[in-house]
């Protein structure tokens, strides 16, 4: 069963795609101009995440965040994977990036109960 969000608009969207792997889950985060794998992150039932990123990228953020905050509410394996970008982000582009990123988590938190 997955379970599917998605928060903002335009270069600014972001979504969120969750599927249970048994008792595991795996997510994939991804928007801004062009998704792609930037990031994985995975954490053990409410414990801190493991994260390994491609060169030059900080989708970790993202990814370590979710997977940390999915695993602690659910109590279950989380595997989180990130792709967000925007070619020549600004400042701002990155601050509605994160806010978008983190209600697309709380949204999906609010489906697993």
């Amino acid at each position: 069963m997955g379970h599917f969000a998605e928060c903002g608009e335009g270069r600014h969207r972001i979504w969120a795609d969750v599927i249970e792997a048994g008792d595991d889950l795996v997510m994939f985060i991804g928007g801004g101009e062009r998704p792609h794998i930037g990031s994985i992150s995975i954490s053990e039932k409410g414990g801190e995440a493991f994260s390994v990123s491609m060169p030059e990228h900080k989708d970790y953020i993202v990814s370590s965040d979710a997977a940390k905050k999915i695993s602690k509410a659910t109590r279950r394996r989380c595997l989180v994977v990130v792709g967000i970008h925007i070619e020549g982000a600004s400042k701002s582009d990155v601050e509605k990036l994160l806010e978008n990123s983190d209600k697309c988590i709380n949204t999906l938190l609010r489906k697993f109960g």
